[in-house]
This record gives structure tokens, C-alpha cells and sequence, in this order.
């Protein structure tokens, strides 16, 4: 169902980029916390993620790379940068934001995570940056990095256009489940047991 406008005209409901990483991490996720309305209890292993990420920003002065890149390649940090775009229908906050001396502009997402690997539903969150970052400021994003915070390992991803043109479909498959006409399908169940949600999956 769309939403229209004074006008009549059509408006895309709003996905997150946070639904994004729901729903490639189980798309039953985003249906139970965005249709129903069930309860996110934030887990202290988040909390801790976050005061470590808050830490990591105090770092990067004191240090000769940012992220993994010289210091001399950067030209700014710009950190929990917010972008909504209302013709594509996506929002989300960036952790952090390099903008290179050449023009060009990384988005940088942190994990506190206890392996360092690139998922699926990571990646897609970089995409999803690069394509606001994008539309915001006119430049092409090719890469994005991943930065594992208690590692304090930098993992570089490469983002193609064929990696933006998908997400663009995958945005229409996130609003037909915030839509809310059927249970998506639920993925490996090995995920259950890391799922904030899972005592209300049936």
C-alpha cells in the first residue's frame, strides 16, 4: 500500500538501512519488529559495541592511518552522518564518513563482533550507504570498509553498480514485507540463537 502526497501522488514508504541489515540477516526480523511491533531489547554485547565505538573516534587523532588509510589521504572524518532520501525512499546514519583528499568519500560501518568476515547483510549495509552518499553529494562510491572494532581491523569492500542496482529491488522486497501481507521465510535456524527477536518467531 502506498502513501500519497497533497497532490495524489505516490510515496514509497521509507526503508532504513538498518531494515536493510534485518532483512538480509533474516527477512521474519524486519516483519516482527516493523509489522508487529514486538519489543528490541538492546543486548549488552550492542552497548559495549557502542562506548567502544565512541572510544575508537577519541583514537583516530593519535593515530598515522584512519581505518586503515594514511592519514595523509584524508582530508575529513565526519562521524553519525544522518541522509534521507525521500525519491529513493531510504535513510539511514552512517558511523563515519572519510572524505578523501581527491573528492572521493567512503562510508565506514564498525562491528564489534567476535570473527571478522565480511556477511552478507554487512555488505548490503555498505551498499546501502554508498547509494545515499551518492545521491547526497553527487560523487561515486566504490568501496566502503568494515571496520571490526575489537580487532581494530579495517576490511575494505569493493561496491560495484550492479551492487547499487540490486539494492534498488531489494528495496521493493523490504516494502512488501513492512506491507505486511504474509510471514517472509525464515532463514537457518543457527541464526535463531544470535536473534533478538526469536522467542516471538513461530
Amino acid at each position: 500500500m502506498s502513501l500519497s502526497t497533497s497532490g495524489g501522488e505516490p510515496v514509497q514508504p521509507m526503508v532504513s538501512v538498518s531494515d536493510v541489515v534485518q532483512y538480509f540477516y533474516c527477512p521474519r526480523k524486519v516483519y516482527y519488529l516493523k509489522v508487529l511491533g514486538v519489543p528490541f531489547k538492546v543486548r549488552r554485547k550492542m552497548e559495549v559495541g557502542r562506548e567502544e565505538d565512541e572510544r575508537e573516534e577519541d583514537r583516530l587523532y593519535g593515530r598515522k592511518t584512519v581505518y586503515g588509510l594514511d592519514r595523509a589521504e584524508v582530508d575529513e572524518v565526519l562521524h553519525n552522518l544522518y541522509i534521507e532520501d525521500s525519491d529513493l525512499g531510504l535513510a539511514g546514519q552512517v558511523d563515519t564518513v572519510l572524505r578523501l583528499r581527491g573528492g572521493e568519500q567512503i562510508p565506514v560501518d564498525s562491528k564489534y563482533t567476535e570473527e571478522v568476515a565480511v556477511h552478507r547483510h554487512y555488505r548490503k549495509q555498505l551498499v546501502a550507504y554508498s547509494v545515499l552518499l551518492e545521491r547526497r553529494f553527487g560523487t561515486v562510491v566504490s568501496r566502503g570498509i568494515l571496520y571490526f572494532t575489537k580487532q581494530r581491523e579495517p576490511v575494505e569492500v569493493g561496491i560495484s553498480a550492479e551492487d547499487k542496482a540490486a539494492l534498488l529491488k531489494d528495496l521493493e522486497a523490504i516494502r512488501r514485507v513492512l506491507e505486511g501481507e504474509s510471514i517472509p521465510r525464515k532463514v537457518s535456524e543457527r541464526k535463531c540463537g544470535y536473534c533478538e527477536v526469536a522467542r516471538y518467531c513461530v
